[in-house]
């Protein structure tokens, strides 16, 4: 399964010389499986400026050894702690606190994004400045990355409101 959903501001706007920061942020618990596709799926996006901070919950398989040897090829590109949280929500937040970036994706950690995913998400974002959130088309995908099928994503047109479920606000 292949999913996105990037927030963002127009405070976040700046020349291209000096590429707006991005925070992909990662709830986990036990993703052993996925996790590895999951981190490279972001890191090795075209895009430069760009962290993972994954929140896990307390994994009991190989999730955190995965992560250990991920954070040495990646460096403070890869941020992750390990802590009791009380569901996918609580961990969203705990990354949401650590991120540095001006705009913030979330990732699940046995979802993909698709190369080029973040550089056009920050594209369209500077583009128009009205804009509060871009996500993608996306598509069920089985364990080999055949597609399945087309995951069910709401028309460009929907209005914001009806995002309430997957948006989180902070106050300023």
């Amino acid at each position: 399964e292949i999913s996105a959903c990037l927030v963002g501001s127009e405070m976040c706007i700046r020349d291209s010389m000096n590429p707006t920061p991005v925070s992909v942020v990662m709830p986990s618990l036990n993703q052993a499986a996925f996790i590895e596709a999951a981190a490279r799926s972001v890191l090795q996006q075209d895009y430069p400026a760009l962290e993972l901070v994954v929140a896990d919950g307390g994994s009991t398989d190989d999730t955190h050894s995965t992560l250990e040897r991920l954070s040495q090829e990646f460096g403070d590109r890869l941020r992750w702690q390990a802590a009791p949280d009380s569901g996918p929500a609580n961990a969203v937040n705990k990354a949401l606190a650590l991120a540095r970036g001006g705009i913030v994706g979330w990732l699940n950690a046995d979802d993909l994004y698709k190369p080029g995913a973040i550089a056009a998400a920050v594209a369209a974002l500077q583009a128009d400045p009205s804009l509060v959130m871009v996500f993608g088309e996306a598509e069920h995908i089985d364990e080999s990355d055949r597609i399945i099928d087309r995951y069910p994503t709401r028309p460009a047109t929907t209005p914001v409101a009806h995002f309430q479920d997957c948006l989180l606000y902070t106050s300023d």
